[in-house]
This record gives structure tokens, sequence and C-alpha cells, in this order.
């Protein structure tokens, strides 16, 4: 028999690279121009030893996402 259920765990969550938003440059010629870039944030979330990133819902990732972010600039 199997069922879905809702478990709390604490996790480890590692922020393995971050990159600031870029906001672009725009000249008269189209190599002077250079595209804004979005930020970007890569987490690992581990559950003990396991890796456990690639199983978590978007949501649960997107919030994870935002609490790191929060750590890096408010530690």
């Amino acid at each position: 028999m199997t069922f879905p259920t809702e478990v709390t765990v604490p996790v480890d969550v590692e922020v393995l690279d971050y990159t600031p938003a870029s906001m672009g440059r725009y000249g008269d010629r189209p190599e002077q121009c250079v595209p804004a870039e979005p930020e970007a944030l890569e987490l690992a979330v581990r559950l003990g030893g396991l890796d456990v990133t690639q199983a978590l819902p978007v949501d649960v990732l997107e919030a994870l996402r935002a609490e790191a972010l929060e750590q890096l600039f408010d530690p």
C-alpha cells in the first residue's frame, strides 16, 4: 500500500553560485550593445548527505532561492 503525505524535515541549503543582475548597455552601434542579464542563483539542497535539489517542487525551490538571497545580503 502507498499513500501521499507531507513531512517537514530540516535540509541544508548551499549557494553554489551567485551572479548579480546586470543592467546591460546600449550604444549607437550593435557591437557596443550588451544585453541585460537577470540575477542567477544556483543552489544545492541536501537531506543528510543526499542531494534532493532536483526532486523538489518548483515553488519550494523558489522559496529557498528567496531565503538564500536574504541570507546573502542580510547575514
